[in-house]
């Protein structure tokens, strides 16, 4: 299962630092910078019926007072785990801590790992049952992109040939680039997918730098999602990977990879979605937070769409795109 955090807090670089450590550590944040936009992301999110891991809150924001969000979202959303933040700990007194009823507090300054530690904490305070319920009630299908290398002194067509017929892999394309695979898989679990590339991909001798990136689907406010619906792409049914026929006798193919400024995702994931030259836009997390197949008449009309319309995009950071070949022009 995937795990997300909304971050509270008004410093960009501590919400920069933050994100990225998280994750590096499989924890999938939306950064907020006040108040108002955590109200607005968590009702996007009850909307959707999405779990939280936890909202970390700084007690000091410039909009709502911390302690007062902290009981706001208490208040409508019990079961969410609250970690409040702040640098002024010596300020508060025993009865505000105790008022605060939030499942952790941690000063600043604080690292990745004593926030993942307090996450260990409340998880085990969960109790069994609540667990399986949890569990139960997600989609039991997930998917996951696995970008790969291949040793230069390795049989290259047999890795391939090893790889493109093991079960539940849905795409398994030889690109051009510092990435020479990019596979698509689906299993029951994320833990399976996870399985997957352990224990049979990491065990094919020539196989290096392996990246595993899962696959989900991004949480965005009800306006969006009705101006996709409104172009006929749905967002919950989509399987990864979906879309418009990939027909390589008529067009070729790029996978291109976008990483996007998590803050500027709802204003980009649908524009790439409605693009026409756009296959499928699947959200992942891991490198790279977008993965586009991108079609055309030819690779150097696919490179001008990349570059005219996709780098030139408000908050996107980095852009790699990788053709797809016919391995049997290699």
């Amino acid at each position: 299962m995937q795990k997300r955090v909304i971050l509270v807090d008004d410093e960009s670089s501590l919400r920069r630092s933050l994100s990225l450590g998280l994750n590096q550590n499989g924890y999938d944040v939306e950064p907020c910078q006040n108040g108002i936009s955590a109200l607005h992301k968590l009702d996007t999110y009850s909307k959707n019926k999405v779990d939280l891991e936890s909202v970390i809150v700084d007690i000091e924001l410039p909009d709502i007072d911390g302690i007062k969000l902290g009981k706001l979202i208490k208040s409508k959303y019990p079961s969410v785990p609250l970690i409040y933040i702040t640098g002024y700990a010596n300020k508060l007194n025993t009865e505000e801590i105790e008022r605060l009823k939030a499942d952790a507090l941690l000063e600043k300054p604080f690292d990745v790992e004593q926030l993942t530690e307090e996450f260990r904490k409340i998880e085990e305070k969960k109790t069994k049952a609540e667990v399986e319920l949890k569990e139960d009630s997600e989609v039991k299908t997930k998917s996951a992109f696995i970008l790969m290398n291949v040793d230069e002194k390795a049989d290259f067509i047999n890795i391939y040939r090893k790889l493109y017929y093991m079960d539940n892999v849905l795409y398994c394309d030889v690109t051009r680039g510092d990435i020479d695979i990019v596979m698509l898989i689906q299993e029951n679990t994320s833990e399976d997918c996870a399985n997957f590339v352990e224990e049979k991909i990491k065990s094919i001798e020539g196989i290096t730098n392996v990246e595993y990136m899962p696959v989900g689907v991004p949480v965005l406010n009800d306006s969006i999602k009705e101006i996709i619906s409104t172009a006929g792409i749905t967002l919950s049914e989509d399987l990864p990977g979906s879309g418009k026929v990939r027909n390589s006798e008529q067009s070729v193919c790029s996978y291109v990879l976008v990483n996007v400024e998590r803050e500027k995702l709802d204003d980009i994931y649908p524009v790439l979605r409605l693009y026409e030259n756009v296959l499928y836009c699947d959200y992942t997390t891991g490198k790279y937070n977008l993965v586009l197949m991108v079609h055309g008449t030819h690779f150097s009309e696919i490179d001008k769409f990349v570059e005219n319309k996709i780098i030139k995009l408000d908050g996107v950071l980095k852009v790699k795109e990788y053709p797809v070949i016919n391995i049997f022009e290699m």
